[in-house]
Formats: structure tokens, sequence, C-alpha cells
């Protein structure tokens, strides 16, 4: 214990003996750095500071003191390149900057070169007394060219690391530029090789100049070289030195894209592929492949690439690219387009590809084709197809008949076309319905007729045909055509056929008219009173006419002959003639009767010898005519209630009833007492009274004579018929329209004209062709 008290004081004791030997034993000394880099052509500093023994102090002033560097020597005669009081031409450029009397010696040389080079030795001279050259130590000054090098450090988080460490991104980084600065006017300066130049502040002035540039680690940042550039401007250049470094930042995927070889826009069929690239550190661990599928990713493979040796639409869409390494990962997509022609083209109508006409239908064209297709619509004319339009839509707003037909949509790109077609069905009813006739609507009795039944219309038509019987439509069959093998009149008369389908009918006629060579009655014959009367009936179609020849020759209205004619129907004609007594002996009579079909005739036989008249034959001749004006008058009242514009068309048919009532009243050739009437229109009906003439014959009855053959009766008959005045009587209704009065007067007036037996036969026939009955009618 006591030995360690020793040993602290002995201690104590050394101690304060230096301190005492440096204050009251004080030596000579001075103080240099013991190497100094100097610039060549800029200046050096030399730091210096001195010492000196106590007894001095007081020569040391500051007007006296001198100081002086020896160089390569201490010889002051010999050595000496500087005097901060007495320069010499042979001195060197400078001066001392320090304050001699406070012992700061330091000392700045100006234009520095290579002579400077040496070793530089202090000397102190105050008066005439303070004198003395510090051999101990000296400074060595080295002229070099270039500048000296800076110093960068790596300062992560604030902690020094090495250069070749790397850093985190996002973690805080400082480069710090240090450097020794040399005596240069202006100053040097320290740049970085990423920022703008910074200038030296006054602080900067020191011995050694620092310059920080901070930031935060990124992608961007790494395998960066910063570089610190000191820069020393002299007269006429300037010199740099530097210092670099490589900063290493490790950071996940960073710009992460995908390639496509050789584009991705391929045709179908052609190779494809896909390069995924990223820039990571640590290097991408793993590249992963995934494609959109129905919203979400599903994977395909892992690698750099993605090949499609052949193409195809199903390969069309987006792909991804992930690439990750251990801190973290980053992802790319592409589109991958694969064009091809138009595939699988239809064509959707709407409503429907069948509607009604006047309905509204629009056709829509639709194809799967890369890239977009142009729609053209076209439709078969004539074989051919002609353009319509171009667009996806082709629409009719009200349609019609025109609009049927095959309808093409052709879609078409830069890589093909395809085209669809859809047939356009209107519907509608039957219209432009017709009959054709085959060989034609009139024909030959006996021949073969085709009735054919046409019409347009959509759907298809069921036909139906029917015919008038008794102001009726009698069905008779279904189908298109109608056909008689072998006609007959009884066929003639009109045929109708009905087009029908669902959205409706339509009908049309025609008039079948069955033709046939004249056909003369049996029953045409002569009878013989004072004169000969012959009837002839002939029946034919188309409507037949009548001669009369005598003796082989045609007969007219003459002197000695009276023709009169009566039409029986649209087929039918009936004709009389009147012969004098003088013809009927020696000539022969034949009825001629002809159409365009053929002709007929027929010889009758004429009375051989002459019989008087019946003296009863007057009175049965006035009861006839007076049956016949009753007929007239019943038919004429039913045809006045039908109508007053039928008057005339009412008359002449009730006349040729009249007419064929009373050729049934009259008996036969054979009989006895026979009565014919023959009655004969005289003119078209006009504003004037019409006439017809009816020729009444009475025959003698075998069983009465007359007194001799020259007492002839010539009877006439007037009829005169107004209509109303017969409907009044018969119904009260007609009252209100003030019918007119019309009365039916029948006058007979028996004329007998009593002759002499010596009368001339000539004039026996002149009265006996008067021997007819007038039946007028008169217009109200």
């Amino acid at each position: 214990m006591n030995e360690r008290m020793d040993i602290w004081r002995a201690e104590k004791l050394i101690l304060l003996c230096f301190l005492l030997k440096g204050v009251c034993c004080r030596e000579f000394s001075v103080s240099l750095p013991e190497k100094i880099e100097a610039l060549s052509e800029s200046c050096v500093i030399i730091k210096c500071t001195f010492e000196i023994k106590k007894d001095f102090d007081q020569y040391l002033t500051e007007s006296a003191a001198t100081g002086m560097w020896l160089k390569d020597g201490t010889e002051e005669d010999t050595h000496q390149v500087f005097n901060s009081r007495d320069p010499k031409p042979n001195h060197f450029n400078g001066k001392i900057t320090g304050k001699l009397h406070e012992k700061d010696c330091t000392t700045v040389f100006y234009n520095v070169s290579s002579k400077h080079n040496g070793k530089y030795y202090f000397r102190i001279k105050s008066g005439e007394v303070l004198k003395y050259t510090y051999t101990q130590p000296f400074s060595t000054i080295d002229v070099i060219g270039p500048p000296p090098k800076p110093r960068v450090q790596l300062y992560v988080e604030q902690k020094e690391v090495q250069g070749q460490e790397e850093v985190l991104e996002g973690s805080s980084v400082s480069l710090r530029c240090s450097a020794e600065t040399l005596c240069s006017s202006p100053p040097p300066t320290l740049t970085w090789s990423s920022t703008p130049r910074i200038p030296l502040s006054d602080s900067s002035r020191l011995q050694e100049l620092i310059s920080d540039l901070n930031f935060t680690a990124t992608h961007r940042e790494h395998g960066v070289t910063f570089t610190c550039t000191i820069t020393y401007q002299l007269q006429d250049k300037s010199k740099t030195a530097q210092d670099s470094i490589t900063v290493h930042v490790q950071y996940s995927p960073k710009n992460t894209a995908v390639s496509v070889l050789p584009s991705s826009s391929v045709l179908e069929g052609s190779s494809v592929t896909l390069i995924c690239s990223s820039d990571a550190n640590p290097a991408v661990l793993s590249y992963t492949w995934s494609r959109e599928s129905e919203g979400q990713l599903k994977q395909l493979q892992t690698g750099q690439n993605l090949t499609f040796n052949r193409t195809d639409p199903t390969h069309r869409g987006w792909y991804y690219c992930t690439a990750q390494n251990q801190h973290g990962s980053q992802n790319s997509s592409v589109k991958l387009n694969i064009q091809y022609s138009p595939k699988n083209i239809s064509i959707l109508a709407i409503p429907s590809s069948s509607v009604l006409e006047g309905s509204s239908v629009t056709l829509i064209c639709s194809s799967d084709a890369n890239p977009a297709v142009n729609y053209t619509w076209s439709r078969e004319s004539e074989g051919q197809l002609k353009q319509l339009q171009t667009g996806q839509n082709l629409t009719f707003n009200r349609t019609d008949p025109t609009h049927r037909g095959w309808y093409h949509c052709t879609a078409q790109n830069q890589h093909g076309s395809q085209n669809s077609s859809v047939k356009l069905n209107i519907q509608y009813s039957p219209k432009n319905i017709s009959i054709l006739a085959i060989p034609s609507s009139s024909v030959l009795e006996g021949s073969s007729v085709t009735l054919f039944c046409s019409s347009d219309a959509n759907p298809a038509v069921n036909y139906t045909w029917s015919r008038e019987s008794e102001g009726q439509l009698k069905q008779l069959q279904t189908g298109q055509n109608l056909t008689f093998n072998r006609t007959d009149p009884t066929h003639r008369g009109w045929y109708h056929c009905t087009a029908q389908n669902q959205h409706g009918s339509q009908n049309s006629s025609v008039m079948l008219d069955i033709q046939y060579v004249p056909q003369i009655s049996t029953s045409s014959s002569c009878s013989r009173t004072d004169v000969t009367v012959c009837f002839c009936e002939a029946d034919g179609n188309p409507s037949p006419e009548l001669e009369w020849h005598l003796s082989g020759r045609p007969v007219t209205n003459s002197s000695n002959t009276f023709i009169s004619e009566e039409r029986m129907s649209s087929t039918g004609l009936r004709s009389s003639i009147t012969l004098h007594q003088s013809l009927t002996n020696t000539s022969t009579l034949q009825c001629v009767s002809r159409n365009t079909r053929g002709n007929a005739s027929q010889l009758l036989q004429l009375p051989s010898s002459f019989e008087r008249l019946n003296p009863f034959s007057v009175p049965i001749g006035v009861a006839v005519v007076a049956l016949v004006v009753m007929l007239l008058s019943t038919i004429t009242c039913i045809c006045v209630r039908k109508g007053n514009g039928k008057h005339l068309q009412t008359t002449q048919e009730g006349t040729e009833r009249s007419d064929r009532s009373t050729s049934e009243v009259a008996p036969h050739e054979n009989q006895d007492d026979s009565v014919y009437v023959m009655m004969s229109p005289a003119g078209a009906a006009t504003n004037q009274d019409s006439v017809i003439y009816s020729s009444i014959v009475f025959r003698k009855s075998e069983s009465q004579e007359f007194g001799s053959v020259s007492s002839l009766h010539s009877v006439y008959a007037v009829v005169q018929d107004c209509f109303e005045g017969l409907l009044k009587s018969e119904s009260s209704i007609g009252e209100s329209s003030r019918a007119r009065e019309e009365q039916v007067i029948v006058s007979a007036y028996a004329q007998t004209k009593q002759t002499e037996s010596k009368q001339s036969e000539e004039e026996l026939f002149k009265d006996s062709s008067q021997l007819y009955a007038t039946v007028k009618r008169r217009n109200p």
C-alpha cells in the first residue's frame, strides 16, 4: 500500500518538472509541417509557429522582428530565399501571413514551380540581440503537377460503410467528399457528377474541404458511379482531381415489360413469342405467365418466354408476366391480337324472316373476325347479286311482296371475306287472281276445255271452283284446274275460282261459252188457209241466222212474201214466212240456218190444195187474242214490280213467253182448227210506243165450211198496257208513289171483207197479209 503511494507521488513530481520546464526552462523551438505538397503554378502555405528563450522576449517586437527562410541549408548568406523585411530579386515571391511578435511564422509562397522543391528552415531576427536559425525541424516542399485526389466516403443511415457494400432500396444515403486544400487563388471547389457545382463558403477555406451528397436510395441509383471532383483555378488554366464511388442498391423488380416477336398482332396460324424482362437487384428469381380467363388470372407456365407455334383465335387475349425476387414482384401485361378472316357469319331477322305484308323487319348480320369487318348487303335479282347497301343492319319499314327473296350479307376484312344468306318471306293474301281457259273460253261442243286458276299469294292458296246456278253459286270442286273432257251446251255459264290462304281470299270468274252448229227444230212446218204460213225454229251458238229459200233462191219481203223473225233466247231464233197462194203450187220451201260454227237446212212440205176458212175461225181467233192479251198483262205487271228500268226487257220476255204459251195452245198440223200466233218486235225500245206484231192464222175446221172462199175475215188486236194501273188494282201499297194510272184496253176489230168469187187470188192474198195482231205499249 505504501509502495503504491510512493509511485503516485513520484509520477506527480515528474509531471510537475515537465510543466515547469515549459514555463521556466524555455528553449528555441519551431513547429513546421514535415511535408508540404504544392501545386505547380499555384501557391504554397507553410504553417509555422516558433518559441524563443524567455530572456529574448523583450527583443521580439513587431517593428524589429524579421522572418527569413533558408532553403536546403542553414547558412544565411548562401541559402536565404525569403526575407520579410529585405526581399532580394532572387528571393521567392511571398509573405509571412502570421505575426512574428506573436511567434506566428506562417508564410505563403506564390507562383510555385519546381525550383521551390526542397527543405526549408526558419530563421528569426529581431534587432542585434535576437538572431536564431531553427535547424530542427524543417519542412520539405514537394511541388506536384496534378492536385491531390479528394476522398469519397459512403454513409448509410449515418453509418459509414464500405463502398462495395449494397444498400437496400429506401435507405437514407450520404456521400461525403473531403479534400486537403492546397493554396490557390481562387480557392478550390468540390463538385459531384450528379449535382451542380457547390461553391466554397468561408468556412470551407480551411485545411480540409468537405461536401456531402444526400439522397434516398432507389433502383435508379443502383450501379451509378458518383464522382467528386476538386478543381483548382490557376492563372491560365485549371487543375482537377477526383475520386469516385459506385452505389449498389438492392431492389424488387422494376420496369417489368413484355415484348412480342414478331408483333403482338399476328395472323392466325403464325408463330409468336412473348418475352418478359425486368430490372431487379438481385436478379429476378422467376418469371410466371398467366392469362385472363372469365375475369380471373389462370397460370400458364414459368420462364422468361411464352411461345405459340401456331396461333388461332382462341389465343387472343391478355397475357401477364410476373417477375419476382426476394425483395418483391412486379407484373406486366400485353394483349395478344390474333387476326383472322371472318368466321361464323350469320343473319338474324327481327321479328322473323317470315312476316306479314306491311310490317317492319330488320336483318342483322354478325360475324367473328379480327380486325373488324365491313358488311355489305346484296339481293338476288335475275340470277345475279345486286348490291343494296353497306352496314350491319338492313331494315324494311313497310314490307311488300317485292321484298320477298334471298338476301346476302358479306363480311370482309383485309384477311378475307365470308357471306351468309337468308330468305325473306313476305306473306300476303291472294292478289291478281285470274283464270286462263285452254284452248279458249269459247269452244266447240264436244271438245275438251281446261280452266286454270292462278294468283299471287304467300303462303300458297287453296283453289275452289263454283258455278252460277239459279242465281246462286254452287261449289263444284277444289284444285287449281277445272277440266271438261267433252263439253256440251249444259256446260255453258259463269265459273268462279276462289283463291284463299290464312290472310284472305280473292276470286275471279270466266264465262264458258260452248258453241255448236245450228239445229233446226223438227216442229218446223207449214199450214195453209187462204195463204200459206210456214214456221222454222233453229238453235245454235253463236246465235244463228235464218233464211228462207224458195225453189233454191233466197226469199225476202215482197208483195208475195212476208217474213218475220222472233228471238226465242240467246241461242234460239224463230222465223215465219207467209206465201201467196200462187207460190205454193210449183215451189219448194227450204229453211236454212247458219252461224260461224256451221249451217243446217230443212225442206218444208207445202200444202197442195186450197181449203176455205171455217166460219167459226173468227170467234176462235178473237178468243185466242184475248188469251194472249191476258198473258201479256200478267207478265207486264210482274216485270213492273222489278223496276221501271227494265220495262222494255220485261215486255219482250213476256212476249216471248206469251208466244210460247200460244204455241202450246195451238194444235199441231194434223189437228183441226189450228191457231198460230207469231209475234216479232217492231224495233228497239225508244221513247215512242213499242209495237209488237203477231200474226194470227185460223184454220178451217173440217166439220164446218164457209160459204165461199171469198169470205175472208181479218182480225186485228191492239193491246195497250199501262203497267202501274194494273198494279194499283192488285196492291194498295203502291199508292204512296203516286202510281200512274194505266189501263189495258183490248180492242178487237174484226173486219170482214166480202169478196166476190170473181175477185182475183192476188187481192185475196193482199187482204190476208193484213192478218196481224198489233200489241202496242204506250209509255206513260
